[in-house]
């Protein structure tokens, strides 16, 4: 990486592989002493320029969130059944218009995640046994399924990786809500499935600025969020916020995605901090690294979980992960 001078016009050159170590620092010329900043020169302003980005660019992509990522039809007609009245036997109705979604929510509903093994024989059945919340939980689930398990080309996700992140994340933030309310962790699990739909629809905006998105990346080494803010102007948490709000899920729900990564922004939403921690917990079900990835101290703090606590939540959303996973992809 070449670096001149602003002041005389020297120039120094800095080792690619030592930039992520001090690129968020300034360099002291050696002609004049004075300070170069080298985050900026990663990429100049030329290359940047090349591309929309900032409000222009988010208010394209807010414009066009529907046609992006619609919410599946189906999923509509279930919430609005499930929202007040429970129109069990209206649902059935529904459901069995799409014989295949219809078999997979009774695959699903008769997993081992859930209780029931074998016991579920209808949708009525279902919706009486678990409950109409669990039940709209198990049509979002397979309702995001197909959109999920995209390959995501500017992202660099094979296909199936970001759903099988999204659907751990959704355990493990279920897990991590049903502490504070015990049966009570929907919203939570919706949140999780939802959290990275952001990425969907940026992908494409990605893979067209996708050299930019190499060469940050590679010589900062920063998350994914930092290069997003730095070509984009804005996160695909973000977007997963906006998408929340056009498809009129809970207004606490939207603000967890939105600051998922950094939850104290959020203003004290818990939700956020359980998104946090959940998707810590998810890399180490979905990737298993050989080196347990840093704990979120933050959110561990905000939640009061201990690490031992941690360890048996871990243990839980790992054997609920294998049940889900094959029953739902």
């Amino acid at each position: 990486m070449n670096l001149t001078c602003a002041q005389c016009s020297k120039a120094h050159q800095i080792n690619d592989d030592v930039v992520y170590q001090i690129y968020q620092k300034k360099l002291l010329c050696t002609g004049c002493g004075a300070a170069i900043a080298i985050e900026p020169a990663i990429l100049n302003e030329e290359e940047l320029n090349a591309f929309s980005s900032g409000d222009a660019l988010r208010q394209e992509v807010v414009n066009n969130l529907q046609k992006l990522y619609p919410m599946p039809h189906i999923l509509i007609k279930a919430r609005s059944l499930l929202t007040g009245e429970e129109n069990f036997k209206e649902l059935e109705h529904l459901l069995n218009t799409d014989p295949a979604l219809a078999g997979r929510v009774l695959k699903v509903a008769n997993s081992s995640f859930y209780g029931m093994s074998g016991k579920v024989s209808s949708i009525q059945m279902a919706a009486t046994v678990l409950g109409s919340n669990t039940l709209l939980q198990i049509i979002t689930l397979l309702g995001q399924s197909k959109m999920l398990g995209r390959n995501l080309k500017g992202y660099r996700r094979e296909a199936g990786n970001l759903w099988k992140h999204s659907l751990a994340v959704a355990i493990c933030a279920k897990l991590i809500e049903e502490i504070f309310q015990p049966r009570n962790g929907e919203d939570a699990f919706l949140a999780g499935l939802m959290h990275d739909a952001g990425k969907i629809i940026l992908d494409d905006y990605v893979l067209e600025r996708q050299p930019l998105f190499k060469r940050y990346r590679m010589l900062t080494r920063a998350h994914i969020t930092a290069a997003e803010t730095k070509i984009l102007e804005f996160t695909h948490a973000d977007i997963g916020c906006e998408l929340c709000r056009k498809w009129n899920l809970p207004e606490n729900l939207a603000t967890a995605i939105r600051y998922h990564h950094s939850p104290a922004e959020s203003g004290g939403n818990r939700l956020a901090y359980i998104l946090n921690l959940a998707n810590h917990m998810a890399k180490d079900i979905t990737l298993a690294p050989e080196e347990p990835s840093t704990l979120p101290a933050e959110a561990l703090e905000f939640l009061s979980v201990t690490e031992i606590g941690l360890k048996e939540l871990s243990r839980k959303a790992a054997e609920a992960f294998e049940y889900l996973e094959e029953d739902t992809y």
